[in-house]
């Protein structure tokens, strides 16, 4: 009897902790959504619209159902706009790849631009020509100089 108390408790034990790293929240949803009212992630707006959302949101996650599914019924009720971020397919597939492209790009011209600029501002320019009475008076100068 107390064995089988035991493995009871430890099931449950494992069981309660387990389940909450696993479930969804309507916290995460609502920060992975936009208000499509105002623009706004759903998290921190409070018009009309998001609370339809988040009732919404959280009649889903009282369900049990996962995040991608509730994302994927929000996207089906209310359109791509509530989502945060574009899905990362298709075209929108391309908001993710190109500002990846970008800077690989910036730091790949890094080394050029600087090399340009060194060039530029550390050309040779030709010396300033002085009169024949100023070249004298500077080697006067220079043999006269204690140094």
């Amino acid at each position: 009897m107390r064995r089988a108390l035991a493995v009871m408790l430890a099931v449950f034990a494992l069981g309660g902790v387990a389940a909450p790293a696993f479930a969804v929240t309507a916290q995460e949803i609502y920060r992975e959504t936009r208000c499509p009212t105002c623009n706004t992630p759903l998290d921190v707006s409070n018009s009309p619209a998001a609370q339809a959302i988040k009732d919404f949101i959280q009649v889903r996650v009282a369900k049990g159902q996962s995040e991608d599914q509730i994302l994927a019924a929000l996207e089906g009720e209310f359109g791509r706009e509530v989502l945060a971020t574009p899905p990362k397919e298709g075209f929108d597939l391309v908001a993710w790849i190109v500002p990846i492209l970008l800077v690989v790009a910036g730091l790949c011209a890094i080394p050029f631009v600087t090399r340009s600029w060194a060039r530029r501002h550390h050309a040779d320019a030709p010396a300033p020509e002085i009169s024949p009475e100023d070249a004298a008076r500077l080697e006067d100068e220079l043999k006269n100089h204690p140094g």
